[in-house]
């Protein structure tokens, strides 16, 4: 795995707040694509601890990143935090 390549993804959420994801977008084709892998990480935790609520609200959820675009985040700092929100339109 490159170092280089890794990205920390934050939830800004009212429920799922400052739930973090540290992702390799070595592979990854867009924003869609690390969206998918950091929602499917927050489920696979609340579904491994049985927060079914939670689970259920967080298919509801229309999480997106408007702050970078893919190139952006291709090129940004890998210690810079990329926040996925659910909050706004």
């Amino acid at each position: 795995m490159n170092h280089s390549s890794l990205r920390i993804f934050t939830f800004s959420s009212d429920i799922f707040n400052g739930y973090t994801v540290s992702l390799d977008i070595h592979s990854l084709q867009n924003q869609e694509d690390i969206i998918h892998i950091c929602v499917q990480d927050l489920m696979n935790t609340l579904e491994r601890y049985n927060f079914n609520i939670l689970v259920e609200k967080c298919k509801e959820c229309n999480f997106h990143i408007h702050s970078h675009s893919y190139k952006e985040i291709l090129s940004c700092d890998p210690n810079e935090t990329i926040y996925i929100c659910d909050h706004c339109s």
